[in-house]
């Protein structure tokens, strides 16, 4: 169960043999928002399937945790196999959680504030590199090139829309510009929820913050001479977009 911040939320909607399924609370990191319900939803739980349940967290800022795990660290839950990708920058205490089905070889990647649909998380205890790094290296090394394609991402939150109208005006202001975007732009004006049905390569084909060398990127933080790092890429991009 990942980030059951609402528990009341939650818990009508899991069936005994749901809850019973369950073997660990996981958070993407530590914030109250993700985070918050861990103590309660153990109560639960306990009170409900009569066990406790370990908490597999990137620190133990999250309340009750009781596994860290380190980078690409895995666990196994029947047919399935998480690797745990650390991705420091939203919180030091960030994961990516990748998740593959032996059986079905359906792949999953569950991203917290890290990798949002178009867009990324701010860099609230971390830098513009740590970033790069957690979006353009680590993520897709975890996920491994052959997985991409078929990788499903879950954000931790539906920011997809406002993400959208922020390339679109500093980006991509035209169509055509990226036709990948203006797919992800079509789908939003028919669609409220975008979680999940997009992939890794997709994001990396219009995800701004995952494209750092594209000459329309470089343009729109004003790199003219295509002489900027890619943290520096990415640090204006960040900034262009908390002041949108």
């Amino acid at each position: 169960m990942i980030d059951p911040a609402e528990v009341a939320e939650v818990l009508p909607h899991l069936s005994n043999s749901e809850m019973d399924s369950i073997e660990a609370i996981v958070n993407t990191h530590h914030h109250y928002d993700h985070a918050g319900g861990n103590i309660a939803m153990l109560a639960a739980l306990k009170k409900e399937i009569g066990r406790t349940v370990k908490v597999i967290a990137g620190s133990g800022n999250s309340p009750a945790a009781s596994d860290i795990p380190k980078h690409l660290q895995r666990y196994s839950l029947g047919d399935l196999e998480i690797t745990c990708i650390r991705t420091p920058c939203h919180t030091q205490d960030s994961v990516c959680y990748h998740v593959k089905d032996s059986d079905t070889n359906e792949q999953a990647l569950f991203t917290g504030d890290t990798l949002f649909t178009a867009g990324c998380g701010r860099f609230f205890e971390g830098t513009a590199e740590e970033m790069d790094t957690a979006l353009n290296d680590r993520i897709p090394k975890g996920v491994q090139e052959p997985n991409w394609n078929i990788t499903r991402v879950f954000p931790g939150h539906e920011y997809t829309k406002s993400n959208v109208k922020f390339v679109r005006k500093a980006v991509y202001p035209n169509l055509g510009d990226n036709k990948s975007f203006d797919e992800l732009e079509k789908f939003c004006e028919g669609h409220e929820v975008t979680t999940g049905h997009f992939t890794l390569t997709d994001e990396m084909q219009f995800n701004p913050f995952m494209r750092l060398n594209d000459p329309l990127v470089r343009k729109a933080v004003s790199d003219h001479k295509n002489a900027f790092t890619h943290a520096q890429v990415m640090n204006q991009l960040r900034k262009m977009k908390n002041a949108a």
